[in-house]
């Protein structure tokens, strides 16, 4: 659709899967390195519910640039005002949808043949599904379908 998509993950583990899927992989979890992107994205999209460092993702926003949070942190993020100063950035957060919206994104997806990435397991291995999960033993969501 034209759109040039970066990755931030702290696992390198996803770097073969975001290239694989069109996507450039950055390493989040070295500050110093993503010093490197300041002022490079139009748009960041964060689904973190972690904290994180809020300044070093408006650093990599271009002056009009828009950093959408689409979950809740768990913990209060600091932000330093002044990255604000002299320029059109935008903070704003975003309900995941209403019935409506989530049907005219599967919608679209289906037009455009995007699907989410999925492992799925028998509602039976439940425990099996936990421990993966708390293995980081799953590439992108595990579905339980019985």
């Amino acid at each position: 659709m034209g759109h040039l998509v970066t990755a931030f993950s702290h696992s390198p583990a996803k770097r073969a899967l975001i290239e694989r899927l069109g996507g450039a992989f950055a390493d989040s979890s070295d500050a110093e390195r993503l010093t490197k992107y300041e002022g490079e994205f139009d748009f960041i999209l964060s689904t973190l519910n972690v904290a994180f460092d809020i300044d070093s993702f408006v650093r990599m926003l271009t002056p009009q640039g828009q950093l959408c949070l689409v979950a809740s942190p768990l913990k209060q993020l600091s932000l330093s005002g002044g990255l604000l100063n002299s320029s059109r950035r935008s903070i704003y957060g975003n309900y995941i949808g209403s019935r409506a919206d989530t049907t005219q994104m599967l919608a679209f997806s289906s037009k455009h043949g995007m699907a989410a990435i999925v492992d799925v397991m028998p509602l039976a291995r439940m425990n099996e599904a936990i421990e993966r999960v708390r293995r980081r033993d799953v590439a992108m969501g595990l579905v339980l379908e019985s």
